[in-house]
């Protein structure tokens, strides 16, 4: 017997508002502390899966386009047009459904949470989800947190709008969709509440911690249980820490710091100058764009997509992996060459992910911020043991850099110790951890006052403030 499409959307319905009916019957009978703590597990759930859907959706597009690649069916040349193909659909679809101005990111959190109302477009629930996928499987040089992050603030915040709960206690949920999308994202519980209330709430209440606490853990477990181990993040130490190299560490966050601030001033100017370009070229903005980052993928493969494949061979010590298929004739088994390329690889993976964005992609700068810090860390402990006058842990830098630099971009050195502590399987870094992303992120303060998404939030409030000025005047 063949199920008919209308009798899918029956039962659709039907299980929708069963839904809609448990919720309905929570809120009669429970008081609105328990109601919360309810209703963070069930957005926990529903923004974890958004977060898997999207991992997976582009870890099977990466898998197929480098196979095909590798089976030798798609030349390098080709292969490097992709980016621009994704740029084109999605800069498109961005256009014609979004009127050029898809919304959401980090700023935008901050900014409906600052304006006491946490209120987000019903379409940031799924748009971000699509379109980001299309960037990034395709190989946009961007990462997927900040549209699972939008994603999962969206799903928290139009379920407090449907059910009519408080401006508060509908930014407890906000959190909930940002913590269960991070946990899930990395299977790493701890990093999704602190990223939650230190990069997006400044002030909450410890009450306000436990359905923040239950919706991570619910997208821990899922991730857990639903995730290939090789769409996560993770590593294994291949060496102990070492308390005498103590003072490398130190060297290793304040120069963690310089490269953040780099790292935030470039974006923003690239960012800032593409999108002067009237919304009416998006077409020509996305072929130029596109075009360009094809250019840098074939000089530097690494600059492919999110990057989490080259950050793994890095921490396994197989730089030359990822390197294959370069257009530069270059001698990968001379060190200092492999040092050189490491270092502009970690440079210009800024102006990938600026163009990328700023030419109609969808994404963020959480995983081009770990793909920078694991590239200078590998660089930096190879520039010492070149020498032959020390011995550092390269493996180990890598990982800790990635906190570093996380750390001084977001001004979020919690979130930066225990995401790395948590993919790395255990708190045998901690220290060096703690090092490395406090000082960076005292470096990145000390020379630049705002995180990467602070300029942009501080312009959102201070047009705010002006429009409310006119208004009084007149």
């Amino acid at each position: 017997m063949q199920i008919q499409p209308k009798d899918v959307s029956a039962r659709a319905l039907k299980l929708l508002k069963l839904h809609e009916g448990l919720i309905t019957f929570f809120q009669r009978h429970l008081n609105d502390k328990q109601f919360v703590i309810i209703s963070g597990v069930l957005i926990g759930v529903t923004s974890a899966l958004a977060a898997i859907l999207l991992k997976t959706m582009v870890f099977y597009i990466n898998a197929f386009l480098f196979t095909e690649v590798n089976r030798g069916y798609i030349s390098n040349y080709i292969y490097a047009l992709f980016p621009l193909i994704g740029l084109i659909a999605t800069a498109t679809i961005v256009h014609f459904r979004y009127k050029g101005n898809l919304g959401g990111g980090n700023a935008a959190i901050q900014y409906a949470i600052k304006k006491k109302e946490s209120k987000l477009p019903k379409h940031l629930m799924y748009s971000h989800i699509f379109t980001s996928a299309i960037t990034v499987g395709t190989g946009g040089s961007t990462g997927l947190e900040t549209p699972i992050v939008t994603t999962g603030a969206a799903i928290g915040s139009n379920y407090g709008k449907t059910y009519k709960v408080t401006p508060e206690e509908r930014t407890i949920m906000v959190a909930c969709g940002v913590a269960a999308g991070i946990a899930a994202t990395f299977n790493a519980p701890i990093a999704g509440v602190l990223f939650a209330v230190e990069v997006l709430i400044a002030e909450i209440s410890v009450a306000a911690f436990i359905p923040i606490l239950i919706a991570a853990a619910s997208g821990a477990i899922l991730s857990d249980i639903i995730l290939n181990e090789q769409v996560l993040l993770s590593f294994n130490l291949l060496e102990p820490f070492n308390y005498r190299n103590v003072p490398f560490y130190v060297l290793l966050g304040l120069i963690s710091g310089v490269v953040s601030v780099y790292y935030i001033k470039l974006f923003t100017i690239i960012e800032s100058w593409l999108k002067r370009v009237k919304q009416k070229y998006y077409l020509q903005k996305s072929i130029i764009g596109g075009l360009m980052l094809g250019l840098l993928i074939l000089a530097f493969p690494p600059l492919f997509g999110e990057g989490y494949i080259a950050i793994k061979n890095l921490s396994e010590l197989d730089l030359a992996t990822s390197l294959n298929g370069s257009i530069l004739d270059s001698n990968l088994n001379d060190p200092w060459v492999l040092i050189l390329m490491t270092l502009v690889i970690m440079l210009l993976k800024v102006v990938a992910t600026g163009i990328t964005i700023g030419s109609g992609g969808n994404g963020g700068n959480f995983a081009p911020s770990l793909f920078t810090g694991a590239y200078l860390g590998y660089a930096f402990a190879s520039l010492f043991n070149i020498t032959g006058w020390f011995h550092l842990p390269i493996s180990n830098f890598t990982i800790v850099a990635m906190a570093g630099v996380l750390s001084g971009i977001f001004h979020a050195p919690l979130t930066a110790i225990f995401l790395i502590a948590e993919i790395t399987g255990g708190y045998d870094l901690i220290v060096p951890l703690m090092i490395v992303a406090a000082l960076s992120f005292g470096t990145s303060k000390y020379l630049f006052e705002y995180p990467l998404d602070g300029a942009k939030l501080q312009r959102m409030l201070q047009t705010d403030m002006q429009s409310d000025k006119k208004e009084d005047l007149s």
